[in-house]
């Protein structure tokens, strides 16, 4: 009679990690979602950091469905084909985040707040690669404005990335709101909006 009892929880208990677990690789999808949503110009840079990491959050969510998978399926070749195919999903999943991440890239990064105080800084990240097809030296200038939660992040250039390509030669505040990009190509000037703190590009 022991025996029955606990076999008969035994479905109830693995429909339950079942839910769980389909709900928390659904719940990873979102959260990555919405970090990726925030690290466009003008997102909040908190979330972005924290929730903006494919790696992580995706890697849990398929490990999480593949499990659900693996328990939900009762019968025997059906569940075999489903491991089968959630293997092989995983395995290019890994291979492809692996290829996406690796080569490798030396990084420096600056930070300088503006005259008007640090609430709006101005911050330049250098990237060096020294192989693969996109060997060469990569720049991105950002703005960081605000604090804690609110805080967000604007882009305001993006140069180089391969050998031939742009190289920065300054960025720096040339003003109380107004910022200055300049490049072998081009020069770019950006006021801050007043009431926003976004970065406007002056025509």
């Amino acid at each position: 009679m022991k025996w029955t009892r606990t076999n008969g929880r035994s479905p109830r208990i693995r429909r339950i990690l079942v839910r769980l677990l389909a709900v928390g690789g659904l719940a990873a999808i979102l959260l990555y979602t919405e970090g990726q949503w925030e690290s466009r110009s003008g997102g909040r840079m908190l979330v972005a950091d924290l929730l903006n990491r494919p790696e992580l959050l995706l890697g849990a969510a398929l490990a999480a469905l593949i499990a659900a998978a693996w328990l939900g399926d009762l019968r025997t070749a059906v569940r075999t084909a489903t491991r089968a195919v959630t293997v092989t999903a995983g395995v290019v999943f890994l291979l492809g985040v692996l290829s996406a991440h690796k080569v490798s890239a030396a990084e420096t990064r600056s930070r300088e707040d503006a005259p008007a105080g640090a609430e709006n800084a101005l911050v330049v990240v250098h990237r060096s690669y020294a192989t693969g097809r996109g060997a060469g030296e990569h720049w991105q200038v950002l703005l960081e404005s605000g604090e804690g939660w609110s805080a967000r992040r604007w882009a305001l250039a993006d140069v180089g990335g391969g050998p031939d390509d742009a190289r920065l030669l300054g960025a720096s505040w040339t003003g109380r709101s107004q910022i200055t990009v300049v490049t072998d190509s081009y020069r770019r000037v950006f006021n801050l909006d007043q009431d926003s703190g976004e970065p406007v590009e002056a025509r």
